[in-house]
């Protein structure tokens, strides 16, 4: 079974309590008791229950059989629980770093709970149906941006203390050639306009823009046009889009970038998004992109999976440190 190599994300928690009041009969259904312990902190089933409730809903979704449920609920638990283990050692070491979560910002992490409720008698009454207070939440919330703080900090380190050489950016690409290949393509300029979608607003805009393209067709450069006059975000760039796959556009765009040849200006064409007149520079057919085009996609890719087993090997020194013990 694959596991999930981060820690009870703080969008959990809340989802915890989110959801808590549709599944507590789910984990009452158990009887608590001491499942694991790290160090001298024993870890109860209650505890793997909870980081289990947004996992619980997605099963009764499924259309599971009950022996396909029982079998996925083990595998469930056995994942929660690697969680929760992990949660109690990045405590641990934050407590041991010393590291202290502004009270603000706990604050504002149950701000964005209670947001989910229609008011906040609607929060404090989940609260108290998942047998929970208030002191409660603030403080698993408190010790989760803990651990959270610590594994982004070691993730960041590890990742950072990656060398990553031109020999290895290389030999990954022989070895993943297949992700480089690519369907048709184009290179594409773009003026972008945003219209109103009054009916008389934009058709005073398509006019403005029919004439700015009868500029361009005498002469005028496209890359200029779309610094002064582009509303999309690659105005800065000259309205350069770069490589364009087949699909990738919206229509009528990719219907017009089919239809052009090289360096040909579309007519205006209109979205629901406003205008946008086209300029093909550039169209392949299907092929794979070179070391050079993608070395740059490659080289962070290395330095994030070599980190994380860098960071993976850490978690597993911890845990042999805080004696980690599973009792079921």
């Amino acid at each position: 079974m694959k596991r999930r190599s981060h820690i009870m994300t703080l969008c959990k928690v809340i989802l915890f309590v989110c959801l808590t009041v549709t599944t507590t009969s789910i984990a009452n259904s158990f009887v608590d008791g001491v499942v694991a312990t790290v160090g001298r902190e024993p870890i109860l089933h209650s505890d793997v229950m909870q980081e289990m409730i947004p996992m619980l809903q997605a099963i009764n979704a499924e259309a599971l059989t009950p022996e396909e449920q029982e079998l996925r609920f083990k595998e469930l638990f056995e994942e929660a629980l690697e969680q929760v283990i992990e949660y109690y050692i990045l405590y641990s070491e934050a407590v041991n770093f010393e590291i202290e979560i502004p009270y603000e910002d706990v604050e504002k992490q149950i701000t964005e709970a209670r947001s989910q409720y229609e008011s906040t008698d609607a929060f404090q009454k989940a609260l108290e149906e998942s047998g929970h207070t208030i002191s409660d939440f603030r403080e698993r919330l408190r010790r989760q941006m803990m651990a959270v703080s610590v594994s982004r900090s070691k993730r960041m380190q590890f990742r950072n203390e990656v060398v990553v050489s031109k020999s290895d950016i290389a030999q990954f690409y022989q070895d993943h050639l297949d992700d480089f290949h690519y369907p048709a393509r184009y290179r594409v300029r773009r003026i972008f306009v945003q219209a109103d979608s009054d009916p008389v607003e934009r058709k005073n805009a398509i006019r403005e823009l029919e004439k700015l393209r009868v500029s361009l067709l005498t002469g005028e450069d496209f890359a200029n046009a779309a610094k002064i006059y582009s509303n999309g975000p690659e105005a800065e760039e000259g309205g350069m889009l770069g490589w364009v796959l087949a699909g990738d556009l919206v229509e009528p765009l990719n219907s017009a970038l089919e239809a052009m040849i090289v360096d040909e200006i579309s007519v205006v064409l209109e979205t629901e998004y406003g205008l946008h007149l086209l300029k093909l520079e550039g169209r392949e057919t299907e092929g794979a992109s070179s070391l050079e085009e993608v070395r740059n996609q490659i080289e962070p890719l290395l330095r994030e999976q070599h980190g994380e087993k860098h960071y993976r090997q850490w978690m597993n020194s911890l845990r042999r440190r805080n004696n980690v013990r599973v009792l079921i």
